[in-house]
């Protein structure tokens, strides 16, 4: 059975912020700036929405704002997805390859904000997703520049989910009203969290 400082969901062994390993990456000096410091609840929402809709094998998988990374450790685990992470806050890029280690897959990552994204660089991918991302008025703006650069870029579908704070709200409604193609999904979850919200689907 997996230890207390550790727990299982989807198929993924999480580490908690008690496990010798977190506490050992928080001595070194990566502590989270940007709210990076766990895996926050809409991640498992996409999780959810991707079961039931699974990715083909090799699909190229962004995940912004990854924080710990379980997102793309998630795909490239059960999909064989090729997956890479990126975030603003490169404190929290070595608790994502901890993970991927721990669950046995390899998902690259590297600093970068969503404005850094070029159009050059989104079309390496056939998907983009993020979980509780848009916390910020600012982040509306910068994402919704994003979501129509992937779309330029060629990506196939951007999938960002949030438990329906204002300004993902306002980013939905934005994209609902200029993008053609989008989408917005209510989930509930009793497990292995409990978590609602929506996923904002951009194709």
């Amino acid at each position: 059975m997996p230890a207390r400082t550790e727990r299982r969901a989807n198929g993924l062994r999480i580490l908690t912020g008690a496990h010798a390993s977190v506490r050992a990456l928080r001595r070194a000096g990566h502590v989270a700036e940007i709210h990076g410091n766990k895996l926050w609840n809409s991640s498992f929402l996409l999780m959810e929405h991707l079961k039931k809709h699974p990715l083909p094998a090799g699909t190229r998988v962004l995940e912004i704002g990854c924080g710990w990374g379980l997102l793309s450790i998630f795909c490239a685990k059960r999909f064989g997805a090729v997956a890479h992470g990126i975030d603003a806050d490169a404190n929290v890029l070595p608790y994502l390859q901890l993970h991927a280690e721990l669950n046995g897959v390899e998902v690259t990552s590297e600093k970068k904000t969503f404005a850094q994204l070029t159009t050059k660089m989104l079309a390496d991918y056939d998907l983009v997703v993020g979980g509780d991302i848009c916390f910020w008025d600012d982040l509306n703006r910068d994402l919704f520049n994003l979501i129509r650069r992937a779309r330029k870029a060629g990506v196939g579908t951007v999938m960002i989910a949030d438990p329906c704070r204002p300004p993902f709200t306002a980013l939905a409604e934005r994209c609902e009203a200029t993008l053609p193609n989008t989408e917005r999904r209510t989930l509930h979850l009793s497990r292995p969290v409990k978590a609602s919200g929506q996923i904002l689907i951009v194709r």
